[in-house]
């Protein structure tokens, strides 16, 4: 809209001043909620301005459209719903006898059918759908804006919202890497970045027809239980080595490949050259580290100390051992691992492989390091000014994806993970308002 109103707010706004002074006694004890008293009489004020305008659009559109041959069938009315309230505007129904057509004005030039929300609305019923749950989000709207909206329409609403903001995700990382690829020979970009990814499990459900064969008493359908299963949801970000605040988020639910090609676009997004140091710090899950080498061909990869650590512990007590003698063993071992003396700790590992009962778990510890014994030098990595540990993607899963899919009691479609997913990357990646403008643009929402 226009913003050249400004003469326009300083009369209404003188007007409404002199009316409130002379209609309301006893300001002075009223002036902790004068704000409060103020905000409903202008959500009034813009929910009849709102009204009058639609009204004046209809009329319009209809002026417009009512040509010779043409007459209004009925007139119905539709619920629109805009950031002020709820309204009720005439959606009138055209019918052309001769050409046996008929034609609805309100909904093909002005786009607004029975039961739509404004993108006020939606954007509202958004920012609260994505931080908390669809009822929550409903109770949210209502304090902010004084009208109830239905918990299954906020729910409509948020997920087809987050659908376009998947859509918004894949373009904007695939137009980094396109980028890139254009400008292939650029040597531009930080000189080191780090990249994280790590893992989370998702509680999912699918209705499926039940094996008892049994019928629903009313309609007579098949029966459907719902299998729950849990999927893993991985996070990971990219960041210059030096500015832990600076950081580009991915999250989605995928194989190692799609995963890495968007840590990808996120490590470009950060300026990621072709000279840029990479340096990946994961755990050792089957794949993740051939993964990461073939997204990022000159990476330096760092195995989590945390992870090993946990491998080294649970070894030990394969092994029977407790109190100082557990102490001393697992120290030993990472003493040795952090100095970069891997080989020697392989050694320390097999001297004890005469303990029968522990042979698998000794097996599997000697071989994971022999895996990864170029990656954990913990030491050296120290004196470069490089994480050793994945605290920091472990935490981004506490915000990014656990604050809204891991809520007590959430069973999600696996078909709504991603985009859900792309909401709370797009607020991470603070990307909110440019994703708005995107859907305003292109008429997408």
């Amino acid at each position: 809209m226009n913003q050249n109103y400004n003469d326009l707010i300083e009369q209404i706004s003188d007007l409404l001043f002199k009316t409130i002074v002379e209609q309301e006694p006893n300001l002075a004890e009223k002036v902790t909620r004068l704000d409060r008293d103020l905000l409903s009489l202008l959500r009034a004020i813009g929910l009849r301005v709102m009204s009058m305008l639609l009204s004046w659009l209809v009329n319009q559109v209809m002026s417009q459209t009512k040509k010779p041959g043409w007459v209004v069938h009925r007139r119905p009315k539709i619920k629109y719903t805009v950031i002020f309230g709820q309204l009720k505007i005439e959606s009138p129904y055209l019918w052309n006898k001769k050409n046996k057509q008929g034609i609805r004005p309100v909904t093909e030039k002005l786009g607004i059918a029975h039961g739509d929300y404004s993108i006020g609305v939606k954007r509202a019923l958004t920012e609260f759908g994505a931080e908390e749950s669809f009822e929550g989000a409903a109770k949210r709207f209502q304090e902010h804006y004084g009208f109830w909206v239905e918990r299954n329409a906020v729910r409509r609403e948020v997920e087809t919202i987050a659908t376009l903001g998947q859509q918004y995700i894949e373009h904007r990382f695939s137009s980094l890497k396109q980028q890139a690829d254009d400008h292939k020979n650029q040597t531009q970009g930080f000189p080191r970045l780090v990249v994280e990814l790590d893992g989370c499990q998702i509680r999912t459900g699918v209705y499926e027809p039940s094996q008892q064969e049994e019928l629903t008493p009313k309609r007579q359908l098949t029966q459907k239980e719902r299998k729950i299963d849990w999927r893993e949801v991985r996070v990971g970000f990219a960041r210059p080595v030096d500015d832990k605040k600076k950081r580009t988020f991915m999250a989605r639910m995928d194989k190692y490949p799609a995963v890495v090609q968007q840590l990808v676009s996120a490590a470009i997004n950060q300026g990621m050259g072709k000279e840029t140091e990479v340096t990946a710090v994961a755990d050792g899950g089957n794949g993740l580290r051939e993964a990461l080498e073939v997204g990022f061909p000159k990476l330096k990869f760092i195995l989590d100390r945390i992870h090993l650590k946990q491998h080294i512990y649970q070894t030990a007590d394969a092994l029977g051992l407790n109190g100082i003698h557990r102490h001393i063993w697992t120290s030993h071992l990472l003493s040795l691992i952090d100095r970069g003396k891997v080989k020697k700790a392989i050694k320390f590992i097999n001297r004890y492989f005469q303990q029968s009962s522990a042979k698998k778990k000794l097996d599997n510890l000697s071989k994971y390091l022999q895996r990864f014994a170029d990656a954990c030098h913990y030491e050296l990595y120290k004196i470069q000014g490089l994480p050793i540990g994945s605290g920091e993607v472990e935490s981004a899963h506490r915000y990014i994806p656990q604050k809204r899919l891991k809520i007590p009691g959430a069973t999600w479609h696996p078909d709504t993970i991603n985009p859900m997913l792309a909401l709370r990357v797009i607020r991470a990646n603070e990307w909110w308002s440019d994703f708005w403008t995107h859907l305003i643009e292109k008429k997408l929402a």
